[in-house]
């Protein structure tokens, strides 16, 4: 007993020794936000934050902080002996999956007072933490809310019936196809099914191309309410639009004169319809145009012509071409030096003979005969001669000179006194000048 006493004394006596050699334990004070966040430190629950240790050993030490419906996060803390040390984190809340499904589908959706879209829809933005309040929403159905909690992480499916508050109206028309509102808006197209129209009195109105408007407005709808709406669309009569070129063709219809282009027919029938187009030196052309309720077909006919055609070109330029006794234009050319005109065509001529007359000052006047073909382009290449006739009269000291006058300067006046010869007179040596012809310049 001796011996055991005296070795327990001096295991003591080392122990002591040994905490004084080791010096005083270092503070280590651990902290969350929010607070209240259970503390793992290598592993070992260590209690609740704010939390002060004065137990771990220098060196680095590894911390996890956990809180319910917030995010689990890990740290490292590095103690240095007799340095205080402080660690603290900031926890980010738990965000919960939540699917969101409706019947109908597209719903708008409400979670504690924020548009979140239409169902169906995935929502990833909710702290699991907190209890949500939920509101589904469509028109025609009854808002319907709901409490949303989650547990944890684990995904979240809620799917809802909403309740009607509206009728539903099945709509038909003949012919199919007529575009639908209810209540002024768009629902579609014809046979169609509307689920949702609010209860209460209704107005529905179709529309289809080429048929007289519906419109049904002593509609009342109770919520539940099943109703089929029918309507045999009247059509609307057709309108015929001709034109012709060139125009002013006389149009017979079904083999009735009902005038000339351009022409607009109205009030025609659903149908077939012969038209025809006549007009002087052209051919006859026939089409058979459908009409249908309320269209307005535009047709154009385009004439084939079956006359002759005739291109004159005179020398020099600037002569003056009749035809049948009819003034049809000055020759002209592109080129200022050109002996020979540019052609000048004359449209639309008959076949068979024809006269034409070209014409210039100075020039003897020519007439000829042309024969025209029918769809043919005949020319005629007319050489006028010139001929030697004065319009001017020159008196100076020396005697009397007449001529054409060529030119007229305050210098002088320059005159052919025969056929390529030509004078000038000095206004110094010219007494009197005379313009014959009532011709004065």
């Amino acid at each position: 007993m001796r011996r055991f006493a005296l070795v327990l004394l001096f295991a003591c006596v080392h122990a002591l020794v040994a905490t004084a050699q080791q010096g005083p334990a270092t503070r280590v004070d651990i902290n969350s936000q929010p607070e209240r966040a259970s503390v793992i430190v290598d592993g070992r629950d260590r209690g609740l934050t704010p939390i002060t240790l004065f137990d771990l050993e220098p060196g680095r030490h590894h911390v996890k902080y956990r809180l319910a419906g917030y995010v689990e996060r890990d740290g490292y803390i590095t103690v240095e002996e007799g340095r205080p040390t402080q660690h603290s984190n900031v926890l980010e809340p738990e965000k919960g999956i939540l699917l969101v499904k409706s019947e109908p589908s597209g719903c708008e959706i409400s979670i504690d007072g924020v548009s979140m879209g239409l169902t169906p829809r995935l929502i990833t933005t909710l702290d699991t933490k907190d209890v949500h309040k939920m509101t589904l929403r469509k028109t025609g159905y009854r808002p319907a809310t709901f409490d949303v909690k989650f547990s944890g992480r684990t995904p979240l499916v809620r799917t809802e019936t909403l309740m009607l508050d509206s009728g539903v109206l099945r709509i038909v028309s003949e012919p199919a196809g007529a575009s639908v509102t209810v209540n002024g808006i768009e629902r579609g197209v014809t046979p169609l099914l509307v689920t949702d129209v609010p209860k209460g009195r209704a107005t529905v109105k179709l529309v289809l191309a080429g048929f007289k408007d519906e419109v049904i407005s002593d509609l009342v709808v109770g919520a539940g309410d099943r109703q089929v709406v029918s309507r045999i669309m009247e059509g609307l009569p057709g309108t015929l639009s001709l034109t012709s070129v060139p125009e002013g063709a006389r149009f017979y219809i079904n083999g009735e004169y009902r005038g000339r282009s351009p022409l607009v027919v109205s009030g025609l029938k659903p149908g077939d319809y012969e038209v025809r187009a006549e007009s002087d030196g052209f051919g006859t052309e026939s089409k058979t145009i459908r009409v249908a309720n309320g269209s307005t077909p535009r047709i154009e006919f385009r004439m084939s012509n079956v006359m002759g055609r005739l291109e004159v070109k005179t020398s020099p330029v600037g002569a003056q071409v009749i035809f049948d006794g009819r003034p049809i234009g000055i020759t002209t050319s592109t080129d200022p030096d050109a002996v020979l005109s540019d052609s000048l065509p004359i449209e639309n001529v008959r076949e068979g003979e024809h006269t034409l007359v070209v014409r210039k000052d100075g020039y003897a006047e020519q007439t000829r005969h042309p024969k025209i073909q029918s769809r043919r382009t005949s020319k005629a290449n007319v050489k006028l001669k010139r001929v030697f006739k004065p319009d001017v009269e020159i008196v100076t000291d020396t005697g009397t000179y007449q001529g054409i006058l060529v030119s007229n300067t305050p210098d002088y006046i320059l005159v052919e006194v025969k056929l390529g010869i030509q004078r000038s007179f000095p206004r110094a040596d010219i007494r009197k000048v005379r313009f014959l012809n009532g011709k004065g310049k």
